[in-house]
C-alpha cells in the first residue's frame, strides 16, 4: 500500500511542476482569438459583416429556426393524420382475375426504431368454386401475386397522400437552403 501511495505522490508532483508545462510566455503565444464560422445570427439569416465574403447568406438566424421548428412540428402533425387515415383505409389486392382477394392493412413506421411503414395481409377471400378447381401449385401462386397486389396497391396509396407534405417539405429544405422554396 506504500508503493501505491509513494506512486500517487509521485505522479501529483509531476503534473503540478512547471516541468511538464510550457513556460507561460510560451502560453500566451500559442493563444489566437478564434472567430467560428458557424456564429449564429439571432435577428437576421444574413451576417451583416462586410468583409465576410460569403455573407452567411445560407445560415439561418434564430427567428428562421424557429419558424423551420415550427413548421417541421407541423408537418409531423400532418404525418401522423395521414398515417391514422391510411391505417383505417382498405387496400385491396386481386388475383386469378379477382377471384382471390387480399386485404392489406398499412401500419405507420416506429420511430425510431423501425423508420419504415409495413404492409399486413389482414383478410383473405378465395372463391368457392375456384378453390376447388385449382392446384395446390396455381392457388399459392396466386395468394402471392394478390399479396404484392395488395402491397403495391397501399404503396401508391400512400405516395399519393404523401404528395401534400412534399411541398410542406420542401419549404422547410428551401429554408435552410438545401432546395428551392415551393413556387406559389
Amino acid at each position: 500500500m506504500t508503493k501505491l501511495n509513494a506512486i500517487a505522490t509521485i505522479l501529483i508532483a509531476a503534473t503540478t511542476t512547471s516541468g511538464f508545462t510550457l513556460p507561460q510566455q510560451q502560453q500566451y503565444a500559442l493563444r489566437t482569438p478564434s472567430c467560428s464560422s458557424t456564429k449564429l445570427n439571432l435577428f437576421g439569416s444574413k451576417n451583416k459583416d462586410p468583409s465576410n465574403p460569403s455573407g452567411g447568406a445560407n445560415q439561418p438566424g434564430m427567428m428562421d429556426q424557429l419558424a423551420m421548428f415550427k413548421k417541421a412540428q407541423e408537418i409531423a402533425q400532418k404525418k401522423a393524420a395521414l398515417d391514422k387515415e391510411l391505417s383505417n383505409e382498405k387496400i385491396v389486392g386481386t388475383a386469378a382475375d379477382g377471384k382471390i382477394q387480399i386485404t392489406v392493412k398499412y401500419i405507420p413506421p416506429q420511430l425510431p426504431a423501425n423508420p419504415t411503414p409495413g404492409y399486413e395481409a389482414a383478410n383473405v377471400e378465395i372463391d368457392e368454386g375456384y378453390l376447388e378447381s385449382v392446384s395446390a401449385e396455381d392457388l399459392s401462386k396466386a395468394l402471392v401475386e394478390a399479396i404484392r397486389d395488395g402491397e403495391n396497391c397501399a404503396m401508391e396509396k400512400v405516395a399519393e397522400k404523401y404528395k401534400s407534405l412534399e411541398e410542406d417539405m420542401k419549404g422547410i429544405l428551401g429554408g435552410m437552403g438545401g432546395m428551392a422554396p415551393p413556387q406559389k
